[in-house]
């Protein structure tokens, strides 16, 4: 084809001729040109030459098309006119993109878009020119498709990328070349929204899970760095990954603190056999299990401030005979839960801060129980005369933490007794005693390991009765908080060289001296 003649015979059209219709357009744009009026045309050939069919001469790599010799007769003008209009092709100008106008890969030559008529399909005049029409329509689709694949405008490489390969509901036409019989179908450039739409369900990945050649063993330590939430996700992938993601060791531990917990959701947080469980501030929903008793592998409870009924609270104590610690601080209890706690033999951390509804039928069953008990913070749990008693008479001789702050009542005939059951205390925590005296001091002298003793806010005591505190070797702090003015203070420290005065204000128990030292979650620091 030559590409000369068509820039020749067809010069580019304005943008407002893409306004009007072809017919009118080519009327108006050359008026000393000759009129394109069918009626002038004495011939079928020169009607199809003066639409440009003359200039489909026959290239080498193309098929022969011939032309018949029915189309050169002569037919009436009026039946001539009808059937042309009828196989007579929009002659319209594609008006390319700035980018694409100059750029190589371009086309720079005109576009035709077919638009077959109505009587298109088989009518009995145009069934004589079935084949030159399908040469017109053979060379229109084929610019056609070179076009929209060619084309660098955004919206044409948006429309080749989505070009179908085969007919579909979006394609505007679909014609068959005269050479090979094939169909070339193409996708206007107004449906790329439909067909990107239409492109997003995506079908399933192929190829090989890679996790499928990991052994149980590599996906679990795999598992051990994701966190739990993550970890729960990945338990709802497969059934392998919910078999590994069961496994207990990725459950030892589990920090549930500030949270609120459904019905029956503790049951299936010991499911997981935790070791180690945190559920601080945590509103628990009711647990009333009908099961069995099993017990669980909970070494470590932390349940200090929490919401809890009484029945849940004893289902779930009943199920810990194995903790070695365990906090219960703010929590309402009753002497059946203390009953429950004291069958903790093993127990080696208790922390009752603040704890409601302790008695001495309570605390006695604890005492008792606990054997093992090494550190108890009892503070501030308003505990009576008869509690008192009972405590500094039952406590464990094994005992080496001692917090009995608050305890407004407790004099000094009870600090002897402690003192006299408990002879390896390492820390001792009597502050807001505000009963105690030098009696209770001159007691103190006896504990030859004592490391940390605190006598805040102990007004009755003299002061000049702690500069004797200098004659216990192991003693390194001592908190009079609220106690001595600066100028005492001062001589006090000058006093005791050795030991460290007011260094821990808020201390739950005491620190712990030499060694690795590490804070409990229950406000009491142990060593390790």
């Amino acid at each position: 084809m030559n590409k000369n003649c068509l820039d020749d015979e067809y010069p580019s059209p304005s943008p407002i001729d893409e306004i009007i219709s072809p017919r009118k357009k080519l009327c108006a744009e050359n008026s000393t040109r000759k009129s394109w009026s069918l009626m002038d045309r004495r011939t079928d050939q020169e009607v199809l030459q003066e639409m440009g069919v003359s200039l489909l001469e026959q290239d080498e790599n193309e098929g022969h098309c011939d032309m018949p010799a029915s189309v050169t007769s002569h037919k009436p003008n009026l039946k001539r006119k009808h059937d042309i209009e009828n196989v007579n092709p929009n002659i319209n100008s594609s008006i390319t993109s700035p980018r694409s106008r100059y750029s190589p890969k371009s086309p720079k030559v005109k576009i035709y878009s077919a638009s077959p008529g109505p009587s298109k399909a088989k009518s009995p005049r145009s069934s004589e020119k079935a084949k030159p029409l399908q040469c017109v329509d053979s060379l229109e689709t084929t610019l056609l498709s070179h076009y929209l694949i060619e084309e660098e405008t955004p919206s044409a490489q948006v429309s080749a990328q989505y070009l179908p390969s085969h007919g579909s509901g979006f394609t505007s036409g679909s014609t068959s070349s005269c050479s090979g019989g094939k169909k070339h179908s193409f996708t206007p450039l107004g449906l790329e929204e439909e067909l990107i739409i239409s492109q997003r369900s995506k079908s399933e990945p192929v190829g090989n899970d890679t996790f499928s050649v990991l052994s149980d063993e590599m996906i679990l330590s795999v598992f051990r760095w994701l966190p739990k939430r993550t970890l729960a996700h990945c338990m709802l992938v497969c059934k392998r990954w919910y078999r590994v993601a069961c496994d207990e060791t990725l459950w030892q531990r589990l920090d549930l603190g500030n949270k609120v917990l459904s019905k029956d959701a503790l049951g299936r947080i010991l499911a997981k056999k935790p070791v180690i469980v945190r559920l601080a501030s945590t509103e628990i929903a009711e647990w009333h299990p009908t099961t069995p008793v099993t017990q669980s592998r909970l070494q470590y409870l932390d349940l200090s401030m929490c919401t809890v009924d009484h029945e849940t609270l004893s289902c779930l104590m009943e199920r810990c005979t194995g903790l070695k610690k365990l906090s219960l601080e703010s929590v309402q209890l009753e002497d059946s839960t203390c009953k429950l706690i004291g069958k903790c033999t093993t127990l080696e951390t208790l922390n009752l801060t603040m704890a409601q509804g302790v008695t001495a039928e309570g605390l006695e069953a604890i005492l008792k129980g606990c054997v093992s008990l090494q550190s108890l913070n009892i503070s501030w749990c308003n505990l009576n005369e008869a509690a008192l008693q009972l405590m500094v008479t039952t406590l464990p001789q094994k005992l080496q933490r001692l917090n009995v702050g608050g305890a407004r009542i407790m004099t000094d005939e009870m600090v002897q007794k402690l003192v006299e059951r408990c002879p390896r205390l390492l820390e001792l925590d009597v502050s807001d005693c505000s009963r105690l005296g030098a009696p209770s001091v001159l007691a103190i002298l006896n504990l030859a390991r004592l490391e940390h003793l605190a006598l805040s806010r102990c007004y009755l005591l003299p002061p000049h009765v702690l500069t004797k505190l200098s004659s216990m070797p192991s003693l390194q702090y001592l908190e009079v908080w609220g106690m001595l003015q600066s100028g005492s203070l001062n001589a006090l420290r000058a006093a005791l060289p050795a030991i460290q005065i007011n260094q821990f204000m808020f201390s739950a128990i005491a620190r712990p001296t030499v060694g690795a030292r590490r804070t409990s979650i229950w406000g009491l620091r142990t060593r390790d």
